[in-house]
Protein backbone atom coordinates (compact mmCIF):
# COMPACT_ATOMS: atom_id res chain seq x y z
CA UNK A 1 0.00 0.00 0.00
CA UNK A 2 2.74 2.18 0.26
CA UNK A 3 4.82 1.51 -3.17
CA UNK A 4 1.28 0.84 -5.20
CA UNK A 5 -0.04 4.55 -5.70
CA UNK A 6 3.21 5.48 -7.71
CA UNK A 7 3.36 3.11 -10.37
CA UNK A 8 -0.35 3.45 -10.80
CA UNK A 9 -0.43 7.41 -10.62
CA UNK A 10 -1.22 8.13 -14.06
CA UNK A 11 -4.32 5.54 -14.08
CA UNK A 12 -5.37 7.36 -10.61
CA UNK A 13 -5.52 10.54 -12.36
CA UNK A 14 -7.95 9.76 -15.18
CA UNK A 15 -10.08 7.46 -12.90
CA UNK A 16 -10.51 10.30 -10.92
CA UNK A 17 -10.43 13.25 -13.53
CA UNK A 18 -7.53 15.63 -11.77
CA UNK A 19 -5.02 16.80 -13.65
CA UNK A 20 -1.47 15.82 -13.24
CA UNK A 21 -0.80 18.43 -10.82
CA UNK A 22 -3.80 18.25 -8.48
CA UNK A 23 -3.13 14.23 -8.34
CA UNK A 24 0.23 14.76 -6.41
CA UNK A 25 -1.35 15.87 -3.53
CA UNK A 26 -2.30 11.83 -2.70
CA UNK A 27 0.95 11.40 -1.59
CA UNK A 28 0.97 14.91 0.70
CA UNK A 29 -2.64 13.40 2.02
CA UNK A 30 -1.43 9.99 3.17
CA UNK A 31 1.68 11.02 4.77
CA UNK A 32 -0.65 13.69 6.59
CA UNK A 33 -2.86 10.75 7.84
CA UNK A 34 0.10 8.84 8.46
CA UNK A 35 1.62 11.53 10.77
CA UNK A 36 -1.47 11.70 12.73
CA UNK A 37 -2.09 7.64 12.92
CA UNK A 38 2.02 7.18 14.13
CA UNK A 39 1.59 10.48 16.43
CA UNK A 40 -1.62 9.62 18.21
CA UNK A 41 -1.28 5.25 17.94
CA UNK A 42 0.70 4.92 20.67
CA UNK A 43 -1.16 7.29 23.07
CA UNK A 44 -4.65 5.16 21.89
CA UNK A 45 -2.73 1.86 22.11
CA UNK A 46 -1.24 2.48 25.06
CA UNK A 47 -4.80 3.31 27.15
CA UNK A 48 -6.25 0.22 25.40
CA UNK A 49 -6.50 -2.97 27.24
CA UNK A 50 -6.11 -5.39 24.39
CA UNK A 51 -3.92 -3.90 21.40
CA UNK A 52 -5.09 -6.56 19.25
CA UNK A 53 -8.16 -4.42 19.23
CA UNK A 54 -6.52 -1.85 17.25
CA UNK A 55 -5.04 -4.00 15.11
CA UNK A 56 -7.57 -5.52 14.06
CA UNK A 57 -9.20 -2.26 13.52
CA UNK A 58 -6.01 -0.86 11.65
CA UNK A 59 -5.62 -3.58 9.26
CA UNK A 60 -9.43 -3.61 8.26
CA UNK A 61 -8.83 0.16 7.17
CA UNK A 62 -6.26 -0.64 5.28
CA UNK A 63 -8.03 -3.34 3.11
CA UNK A 64 -11.09 -0.81 2.94
CA UNK A 65 -8.81 1.72 1.41
CA UNK A 66 -7.06 -0.91 -1.48
CA UNK A 67 -10.54 -1.91 -2.36
CA UNK A 68 -12.08 1.83 -2.19
CA UNK A 69 -9.12 3.85 -3.87
CA UNK A 70 -9.43 2.76 -7.91
CA UNK A 71 -13.42 3.13 -7.41
CA UNK A 72 -12.61 7.19 -6.76
CA UNK A 73 -14.46 9.14 -9.26
CA UNK A 74 -13.49 12.70 -7.55
CA UNK A 75 -10.68 13.62 -6.19
CA UNK A 76 -11.74 14.80 -3.04
CA UNK A 77 -12.70 11.32 -2.63
CA UNK A 78 -9.58 10.23 -3.43
CA UNK A 79 -7.52 12.52 -1.21
CA UNK A 80 -9.76 11.91 1.83
CA UNK A 81 -9.58 8.05 1.19
CA UNK A 82 -5.43 8.65 1.35
CA UNK A 83 -5.70 10.69 4.71
CA UNK A 84 -7.80 7.43 6.39
CA UNK A 85 -5.65 4.53 4.73
CA UNK A 86 -2.45 6.75 5.69
CA UNK A 87 -3.48 6.97 8.98
CA UNK A 88 -4.02 3.30 9.54
CA UNK A 89 -0.77 3.08 8.12
CA UNK A 90 0.79 5.02 10.26
CA UNK A 91 -1.23 3.48 13.68
CA UNK A 92 0.08 -0.15 12.14
CA UNK A 93 3.61 0.66 12.10
CA UNK A 94 3.68 2.35 15.52
CA UNK A 95 1.25 -0.93 17.22
CA UNK A 96 3.57 -3.84 15.24
CA UNK A 97 6.75 -2.18 15.92
CA UNK A 98 5.53 -1.55 19.59
CA UNK A 99 3.84 -5.58 20.03
CA UNK A 100 7.37 -7.54 18.67
CA UNK A 101 9.14 -5.96 21.22
CA UNK A 102 6.15 -6.50 23.93
CA UNK A 103 5.85 -10.42 23.24
CA UNK A 104 9.60 -11.06 22.22
CA UNK A 105 11.33 -8.87 24.52
CA UNK A 106 15.64 -9.47 24.37
CA UNK A 107 14.74 -12.25 21.93
CA UNK A 108 12.58 -10.06 19.39
CA UNK A 109 15.38 -8.95 17.12
CA UNK A 110 15.03 -11.48 14.54
CA UNK A 111 11.11 -11.16 14.70
CA UNK A 112 11.69 -7.39 14.46
CA UNK A 113 13.49 -7.98 11.40
CA UNK A 114 11.29 -10.55 9.66
CA UNK A 115 8.90 -8.06 10.30
CA UNK A 116 10.89 -5.23 8.41
CA UNK A 117 11.86 -7.95 5.95
CA UNK A 118 7.60 -8.04 5.18
CA UNK A 119 7.43 -4.35 4.50
CA UNK A 120 10.51 -4.25 1.98
CA UNK A 121 8.97 -7.55 -0.06
CA UNK A 122 5.46 -5.62 0.29
CA UNK A 123 7.48 -2.39 -1.47
CA UNK A 124 9.43 -4.51 -3.73
CA UNK A 125 6.09 -6.71 -5.26
CA UNK A 126 3.44 -3.97 -5.39
CA UNK A 127 5.32 -2.19 -8.45
CA UNK A 128 5.46 -5.83 -10.03
CA UNK A 129 2.30 -6.94 -9.09
CA UNK A 130 0.70 -3.77 -10.10
CA UNK A 131 2.51 -3.47 -13.91
CA UNK A 132 0.37 -6.24 -15.75
CA UNK A 133 -2.87 -3.37 -15.04
CA UNK A 134 -1.33 -0.31 -16.14
CA UNK A 135 -2.80 1.72 -18.85
CA UNK A 136 -5.34 -0.62 -19.98
CA UNK A 137 -9.00 -0.72 -19.41
CA UNK A 138 -11.92 -3.69 -18.74
CA UNK A 139 -14.71 -2.01 -21.07
CA UNK A 140 -18.47 -1.94 -19.95
CA UNK A 141 -21.67 -2.53 -22.11
CA UNK A 142 -21.89 0.75 -24.06
CA UNK A 143 -25.55 0.76 -22.55
CA UNK A 144 -25.69 2.13 -18.87
CA UNK A 145 -27.93 3.43 -16.63
CA UNK A 146 -26.46 6.42 -15.54
CA UNK A 147 -28.76 7.77 -12.15
CA UNK A 148 -31.91 6.72 -13.83
CA UNK A 149 -31.23 7.70 -17.49
CA UNK A 150 -30.92 5.12 -19.81
CA UNK A 151 -28.55 6.70 -22.30
CA UNK A 152 -26.74 4.18 -25.36
CA UNK A 153 -22.97 5.72 -25.54
CA UNK A 154 -22.61 4.65 -29.05
CA UNK A 155 -25.49 6.17 -30.94
CA UNK A 156 -25.00 9.05 -28.57
CA UNK A 157 -20.93 9.44 -29.56
CA UNK A 158 -22.31 8.92 -32.92
CA UNK A 159 -24.69 11.98 -33.24
CA UNK A 160 -22.07 14.03 -31.79
CA UNK A 161 -18.72 13.77 -33.90
CA UNK A 162 -17.81 14.52 -37.23
CA UNK A 163 -18.76 11.89 -39.81
CA UNK A 164 -15.44 11.06 -41.20
CA UNK A 165 -13.81 9.97 -38.32
CA UNK A 166 -13.50 6.35 -38.83
CA UNK A 167 -15.25 3.15 -37.35
CA UNK A 168 -12.32 2.34 -35.29
CA UNK A 169 -11.78 6.05 -33.77
CA UNK A 170 -15.41 5.75 -32.27
CA UNK A 171 -15.07 2.54 -31.26
CA UNK A 172 -11.91 3.77 -28.97
CA UNK A 173 -13.73 7.24 -27.74
CA UNK A 174 -16.48 4.53 -26.46
CA UNK A 175 -14.47 2.46 -24.96
CA UNK A 176 -12.74 5.21 -22.82
CA UNK A 177 -15.70 6.87 -21.87
CA UNK A 178 -17.27 4.56 -20.05
CA UNK A 179 -14.49 1.90 -18.29
CA UNK A 180 -13.14 0.21 -15.25
CA UNK A 181 -9.43 0.93 -14.61
CA UNK A 182 -7.67 -2.59 -14.56
CA UNK A 183 -5.81 -1.38 -11.77
CA UNK A 184 -8.99 -2.31 -9.72
CA UNK A 185 -7.64 -6.16 -10.33
CA UNK A 186 -4.33 -4.85 -8.83
CA UNK A 187 -5.85 -2.62 -5.27
CA UNK A 188 -8.38 -5.71 -4.83
CA UNK A 189 -5.82 -8.63 -4.82
CA UNK A 190 -4.06 -6.20 -2.46
CA UNK A 191 -7.23 -5.49 -0.77
CA UNK A 192 -7.59 -9.07 -0.07
CA UNK A 193 -4.14 -9.75 1.45
CA UNK A 194 -4.82 -6.85 3.83
CA UNK A 195 -8.26 -8.15 5.00
CA UNK A 196 -6.52 -11.63 5.15
CA UNK A 197 -3.76 -9.98 8.02
CA UNK A 198 -7.42 -8.47 9.65
CA UNK A 199 -8.21 -12.35 9.55
CA UNK A 200 -4.89 -13.69 11.09
CA UNK A 201 -5.34 -10.76 14.05
CA UNK A 202 -8.97 -11.26 14.76
CA UNK A 203 -7.28 -15.06 15.43
CA UNK A 204 -4.70 -14.03 17.73
CA UNK A 205 -7.18 -11.78 19.66
CA UNK A 206 -9.49 -14.94 20.62
CA UNK A 207 -6.91 -17.83 20.76
CA UNK A 208 -4.05 -15.91 21.99
CA UNK A 209 -4.30 -13.02 24.46
CA UNK A 210 -5.85 -15.00 27.33
CA UNK A 211 -2.37 -15.97 28.22
CA UNK A 212 -0.75 -12.51 28.16
CA UNK A 213 -1.26 -11.10 31.23
CA UNK A 214 0.72 -13.69 32.98
CA UNK A 215 3.58 -13.78 30.46
CA UNK A 216 4.01 -10.20 30.99
CA UNK A 217 3.80 -9.82 34.91
CA UNK A 218 6.43 -12.50 34.82
CA UNK A 219 8.84 -10.60 32.34
CA UNK A 220 7.93 -6.99 34.40
CA UNK A 221 9.44 -9.13 37.65
CA UNK A 222 12.93 -9.82 35.43
CA UNK A 223 13.25 -5.91 34.44
CA UNK A 224 14.61 -2.93 36.84
CA UNK A 225 13.66 0.73 35.65
CA UNK A 226 16.22 2.65 33.95
CA UNK A 227 14.82 5.79 34.85
CA UNK A 228 13.10 8.45 32.84
CA UNK A 229 15.81 10.72 32.31
CA UNK A 230 18.24 8.11 30.55
CA UNK A 231 15.18 6.84 28.85
CA UNK A 232 14.65 10.54 26.82
CA UNK A 233 18.25 10.91 26.33
CA UNK A 234 18.43 7.19 24.88
CA UNK A 235 15.27 8.17 22.83
CA UNK A 236 16.57 11.16 21.24
CA UNK A 237 19.79 9.91 20.00
CA UNK A 238 18.42 6.93 18.79
CA UNK A 239 15.32 8.74 16.96
CA UNK A 240 17.76 10.82 15.53
CA UNK A 241 20.20 7.83 14.30
CA UNK A 242 17.02 6.19 12.85
CA UNK A 243 15.51 8.98 11.03
CA UNK A 244 18.30 10.07 9.74
CA UNK A 245 18.80 6.55 7.91
CA UNK A 246 15.14 6.64 6.89
CA UNK A 247 15.74 9.96 5.04
CA UNK A 248 18.33 8.17 3.34
CA UNK A 249 16.58 5.38 2.21
CA UNK A 250 13.59 7.33 0.83
CA UNK A 251 15.46 9.81 -0.72
CA UNK A 252 18.20 7.75 -2.25
CA UNK A 253 15.48 5.62 -4.01
CA UNK A 254 12.83 8.56 -5.25
CA UNK A 255 15.77 10.84 -6.22
CA UNK A 256 18.45 8.03 -8.20
CA UNK A 257 16.36 8.29 -11.57
CA UNK A 258 16.61 11.79 -11.35
CA UNK A 259 20.22 11.88 -10.75
CA UNK A 260 21.07 9.53 -13.36
CA UNK A 261 19.25 12.00 -15.81
CA UNK A 262 20.71 14.89 -14.51
CA UNK A 263 24.23 14.24 -13.63
CA UNK A 264 27.47 14.00 -15.90
CA UNK A 265 26.57 10.28 -16.83
CA UNK A 266 23.53 11.91 -18.42
CA UNK A 267 21.92 8.17 -18.85
CA UNK A 268 18.74 7.43 -19.37
CA UNK A 269 15.62 7.61 -17.32
CA UNK A 270 15.14 3.64 -17.95
CA UNK A 271 18.55 3.02 -16.59
CA UNK A 272 17.82 4.75 -13.54
CA UNK A 273 14.67 2.37 -13.29
CA UNK A 274 16.71 -0.66 -13.30
CA UNK A 275 19.63 1.25 -10.71
CA UNK A 276 16.53 1.72 -8.08
CA UNK A 277 15.58 -1.57 -8.64
CA UNK A 278 18.81 -2.81 -7.84
CA UNK A 279 19.00 -1.09 -4.72
CA UNK A 280 15.33 -2.64 -3.55
CA UNK A 281 16.58 -5.69 -4.19
CA UNK A 282 19.63 -5.25 -2.56
CA UNK A 283 17.49 -4.15 0.41
CA UNK A 284 14.83 -6.71 0.52
CA UNK A 285 17.42 -9.55 0.21
CA UNK A 286 19.39 -8.02 2.71
CA UNK A 287 16.43 -7.96 5.09
CA UNK A 288 15.76 -11.64 4.97
CA UNK A 289 19.12 -12.53 5.62
CA UNK A 290 19.47 -10.45 9.22
CA UNK A 291 16.46 -12.34 10.17
CA UNK A 292 19.24 -15.60 10.45
CA UNK A 293 21.88 -12.87 11.14
CA UNK A 294 19.80 -11.42 14.51
CA UNK A 295 20.19 -15.66 15.54
CA UNK A 296 23.52 -15.60 15.11
CA UNK A 297 25.52 -12.43 16.16
CA UNK A 298 24.23 -9.84 18.80
CA UNK A 299 22.65 -6.36 16.87
CA UNK A 300 25.52 -4.49 18.00
CA UNK A 301 27.55 -6.33 15.63
CA UNK A 302 25.75 -6.38 13.41
CA UNK A 303 24.64 -2.61 13.88
CA UNK A 304 28.70 -2.34 13.51
CA UNK A 305 28.53 -3.93 9.97
CA UNK A 306 25.40 -2.05 8.70
CA UNK A 307 27.03 1.54 9.46
CA UNK A 308 30.28 0.68 8.19
CA UNK A 309 28.72 -0.96 5.06
CA UNK A 310 26.44 1.99 4.87
CA UNK A 311 29.65 4.83 5.23
CA UNK A 312 31.59 3.07 2.49
CA UNK A 313 29.01 2.98 -0.16
CA UNK A 314 28.30 6.73 0.29
CA UNK A 315 31.74 7.65 0.20
CA UNK A 316 31.83 4.84 -3.14
CA UNK A 317 29.09 6.97 -4.53
CA UNK A 318 30.29 10.42 -3.58
CA UNK A 319 33.91 10.06 -4.98
CA UNK A 320 33.76 7.01 -7.52
CA UNK A 321 30.11 7.11 -8.71
CA UNK A 322 30.33 10.38 -9.90
CA UNK A 323 32.10 9.64 -12.63
CA UNK A 324 32.05 5.97 -12.95
CA UNK A 325 28.67 4.12 -13.80
CA UNK A 326 30.20 0.95 -12.66
CA UNK A 327 31.09 2.56 -9.44
CA UNK A 328 27.55 4.07 -9.79
CA UNK A 329 25.81 0.66 -9.53
CA UNK A 330 28.14 -0.54 -7.03
CA UNK A 331 27.63 1.65 -4.83
CA UNK A 332 24.12 1.96 -5.11
CA UNK A 333 23.87 -1.99 -4.22
CA UNK A 334 26.40 -1.44 -1.30
CA UNK A 335 23.88 1.20 -0.13
CA UNK A 336 20.82 -1.15 -0.12
CA UNK A 337 22.58 -3.72 1.85
CA UNK A 338 24.29 -1.25 4.40
CA UNK A 339 20.96 0.55 5.57
CA UNK A 340 18.45 -2.55 4.95
CA UNK A 341 18.28 -3.50 8.89
CA UNK A 342 19.73 -0.56 10.84
CA UNK A 343 15.86 0.90 11.76
CA UNK A 344 15.09 -3.11 13.40
CA UNK A 345 18.41 -3.07 14.49
CA UNK A 346 18.49 -0.33 16.54
CA UNK A 347 14.86 -0.65 17.91
CA UNK A 348 16.13 -4.37 19.35
CA UNK A 349 19.14 -2.82 20.81
CA UNK A 350 18.19 0.11 22.54
CA UNK A 351 15.03 -2.16 23.42
CA UNK A 352 17.87 -4.16 26.34
CA UNK A 353 18.01 -0.88 28.14
CA UNK A 354 14.89 1.10 27.99
CA UNK A 355 11.30 -0.04 27.96
CA UNK A 356 10.33 0.71 24.54
CA UNK A 357 6.18 1.25 25.18
CA UNK A 358 3.65 2.31 22.36
CA UNK A 359 4.24 5.73 23.17
CA UNK A 360 8.00 5.87 22.54
CA UNK A 361 7.16 3.32 19.47
CA UNK A 362 5.49 6.45 17.93
CA UNK A 363 8.13 8.86 17.86
CA UNK A 364 10.23 6.67 16.59
CA UNK A 365 7.73 6.09 13.40
CA UNK A 366 7.20 9.89 13.56
CA UNK A 367 10.55 10.90 13.24
CA UNK A 368 11.40 8.64 10.61
CA UNK A 369 8.22 9.75 8.91
CA UNK A 370 9.01 13.63 8.65
CA UNK A 371 12.12 13.10 7.82
CA UNK A 372 11.27 10.91 5.05
CA UNK A 373 8.79 13.74 3.73
CA UNK A 374 11.52 16.80 4.52
CA UNK A 375 14.24 15.29 3.39
CA UNK A 376 13.96 14.47 -0.27
CA UNK A 377 11.96 17.63 -0.77
CA UNK A 378 15.21 20.06 0.16
CA UNK A 379 17.52 17.54 -2.23
CA UNK A 380 14.74 17.99 -4.81
CA UNK A 381 15.44 21.85 -4.74
CA UNK A 382 18.94 21.45 -5.60
CA UNK A 383 19.05 18.04 -7.58
CA UNK A 384 18.81 20.08 -11.25
CA UNK A 385 21.62 22.55 -10.85
CA UNK A 386 23.56 19.98 -8.02
CA UNK A 387 23.05 16.54 -8.55
CA UNK A 388 26.01 15.33 -6.07
CA UNK A 389 24.16 17.15 -3.54
CA UNK A 390 22.26 13.77 -3.19
CA UNK A 391 25.78 11.66 -2.90
CA UNK A 392 26.31 14.28 -0.21
CA UNK A 393 23.34 14.38 2.17
CA UNK A 394 23.65 10.20 1.87
CA UNK A 395 27.78 10.68 3.26
CA UNK A 396 26.80 13.45 5.65
CA UNK A 397 23.72 11.34 7.12
CA UNK A 398 25.70 8.34 7.66
CA UNK A 399 28.65 9.40 9.01
CA UNK A 400 26.56 11.03 11.72
CA UNK A 401 24.83 7.90 12.14
CA UNK A 402 27.95 6.68 13.36
CA UNK A 403 28.95 9.19 15.84
CA UNK A 404 25.11 8.43 17.08
CA UNK A 405 26.04 5.25 17.53
CA UNK A 406 29.09 5.69 19.00
CA UNK A 407 27.41 8.13 21.66
CA UNK A 408 24.97 5.65 22.18
CA UNK A 409 27.18 2.85 22.77
CA UNK A 410 29.26 4.46 25.54
CA UNK A 411 26.09 5.66 27.35
CA UNK A 412 24.61 2.62 27.39
CA UNK A 413 27.13 0.28 28.55
CA UNK A 414 27.58 2.25 31.76
CA UNK A 415 23.74 2.02 32.41
CA UNK A 416 23.73 -1.85 31.96
CA UNK A 417 21.14 -3.91 30.11
CA UNK A 418 17.82 -3.56 32.17
CA UNK A 419 16.86 -7.69 32.20
CA UNK A 420 18.17 -8.96 35.46
CA UNK A 421 19.24 -12.30 34.98
CA UNK A 422 18.05 -15.11 37.55
CA UNK A 423 20.92 -17.08 36.96
CA UNK A 424 23.81 -16.47 39.59
CA UNK A 425 26.75 -14.54 39.06
CA UNK A 426 30.08 -15.63 39.30
CA UNK A 427 30.57 -13.90 42.23
CA UNK A 428 27.28 -15.28 44.13
CA UNK A 429 28.19 -18.52 43.25
CA UNK A 430 32.17 -17.87 44.79
CA UNK A 431 30.30 -17.01 48.23
CA UNK A 432 27.42 -20.21 48.09
CA UNK A 433 30.71 -22.52 48.03
CA UNK A 434 32.03 -23.39 51.60
CA UNK A 435 35.21 -22.59 52.29
CA UNK A 436 37.65 -25.65 53.25
CA UNK A 437 40.57 -24.80 55.62
CA UNK A 438 43.19 -27.60 54.76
Amino acid sequence: MMSIPGPTLIDLRHSSGADSYSISFIFTARSIGYLIGSLTGGIILDCMKNEEKALIVSSLFVALGAFTIPWCRSLTFLLGTFIVTGFAMGFSNTGSNACCLRIWGKKGAPFLQGLHFAYGLGGFLAPILAAPFLSAHVPLASDLTLLGVHQNLTSTLAANIPQNISDLELQITASETVTIPSITIAYTIIGVLASCATGLFVFVYIFASKDKSTVETKDEENIRDPGLSFTIIVVILACLQTGLISGVEVSFAQMLTSYVVNSAHGLSKVTGSYMTSAYWGSFTITRALSIILAVKISVRSLLIFDLFLAVTSAIVLLTIGTWSVIGLWVGTCLLGIGVASIFPASLSWVEKYININNRIASVFTLVSCILEMTVPLSISIYLGTQPNVLFQFMTSATVSCCVLFTILSIILKRKGEKYISNEPTSAELKDSVPEVKV
